[in-house]
């Protein structure tokens, strides 16, 4: 190839939200279900791994659009960006409490 190809990394967010019953029992432990995206160029990241992405925030749209499901412990779910690479990303958090 001959020439050095560097990545960058723009305009990217970090997504963690918690789902709690919102009593102080439901919120004492947690499961946390996490998954990234860190692609190599040129790739569109199906396999690394925006399917597990699109997998966890599709259970979450249906856990929490479920009326009789109700969590009694914490559920987190976190989808990052750059997993093997240092990101001075921000880590929005997002509580929903009494689902």
């Amino acid at each position: 190839m001959g020439k050095r190809l560097y990545k960058t990394y723009r305009d990217l967010s970090n997504i963690v939200v918690r789902v709690s019953n919102g009593t102080d029992a439901g919120k004492a432990h947690a499961i946390l279900i996490n998954a990234h995206l860190d692609s190599t160029l040129p790739s569109p990241g199906a396999a690394d791994d925006a399917l597990s992405c699109g997998i966890m925030l599709e259970a979450f749209r249906v856990l929490t659009q479920t009326p009789e499901w109700s969590p009694h412990h914490a559920i987190i779910f976190r989808t990052y960006i750059l997993m093997r690479i240092h990101s001075p990303f921000a880590v929005p958090l997002i509580a929903v409490d009494s689902v």
